[in-house]
């Protein structure tokens, strides 16, 4: 009986050192200062913002080791209108953007799985949805902000101090029109003179004479090119066609394959401007050749 006994102590004995041995390869618990965590000055909220650093590391588990953290910039201080990916959604990353004004209004464009309000308060003035889509719309995100004006599939005009925008009936898949409960909008935003449109996922094989004149000359736009649902391909050239009739001095594409689409793109419109998660423009810094490409990349690292 003591053998048994003693043999079981030491068994015992053996479990529990290998337990702090495990236990020693854990991350351990230490607060982070600013200046453990790498820090890029174009995609970092600054310190005036109002979720700094530290509140957002407080926010990472124990256990969550980190490698990068890229947030979205909340307050504008470019002097210029800025345009920014905001989507989490790693299958559809460049459908939703946020607009921000000089004077710092921001407008949701078509959100989707976005960042909570602790990682990017952006408190918008209006937000916006081209088509009730789940990768064009995240609803909870929508009605945390009761107070933002409201653009949800449909024809109507907002207006705040800097933005004035309103939106155009499309067709998602064809030719087929109509303005209530239409399945696509095309979403116009002026700001800072600037004209900006979101064709969200337009499938029409050619823009009518009436949605040309309504949508005037725009500056930069929102555009998709490789779309099973829209029945757009790079084979029946669908997105190009359309693209060329707004002829646009930007376009900032979505729906696409890299590997694809963008060959084709360069090799129509030349070279491809990358830029990482953010864009700072003004009318001035407009290319003076239209159809001009500008790819904005969405590499958020912390969800």
């Amino acid at each position: 009986m003591k053998k048994n006994v003693f043999l079981f102590l030491v068994i015992l004995n053996l479990f529990l050192l290998q337990g702090c041995s495990n236990d020693s390869k854990q991350p351990v618990n230490t607060q982070l200062s600013n200046e453990s965590i790498p820090v890029s000055q174009n995609v970092f909220a600054d310190k005036d913002s109002s979720l700094s650093t530290n509140q957002v590391v407080s926010e990472i588990s124990d256990n969550q080791v980190i490698e990068d953290l890229r947030i979205p910039v909340v307050k504008n201080e470019t002097g210029k209108v800025l345009i920014q990916t905001i989507s989490l959604d790693t299958t559809y990353p460049y459908n939703s953007y946020v607009i921000s004004s000089v004077n710092g209004e921001n407008v949701i464009a078509d959100p989707t799985k976005m960042p909570t309000k602790k990682l990017a308060d952006f408190n918008p003035v209006a937000v916006t949805e081209t088509h009730n889509h789940p990768d064009h719309v995240d609803l909870n995100y929508t009605k945390s902000y009761p107070d933002a004006q409201k653009l949800k599939y449909e024809m109507g005009i907002i207006d705040s101090e800097d933005f004035h925008i309103y939106s155009i009936a499309s067709s998602h898949s064809d030719d087929t029109i109509v303005e209530t409960e239409g399945t696509n909008y095309i979403i116009v935003y002026e700001v800072n003179g600037l004209r900006i449109a979101h064709m969200g996922d337009i499938g029409q094989t050619t823009m009518t004479d009436e949605q040309l004149k309504q949508l005037g000359a725009i500056d930069i736009a929102f555009m998709q090119f490789d779309n099973s649902f829209s029945d757009m391909s790079l084979e029946n050239e669908k997105g190009f066609h359309l693209i060329e009739q707004i002829n646009p001095n930007i376009i900032i594409p979505t729906h696409y394959d890299p590997t694809t689409t963008l060959p084709v793109l360069e090799e129509k419109y030349g070279p491809i401007t990358e830029v990482e998660n953010l864009l700072s423009i003004s009318k001035e810094d407009l290319p003076e050749k239209s159809l001009q490409v500008y790819r904005i990349l969405n590499d958020y690292k912390y969800h």
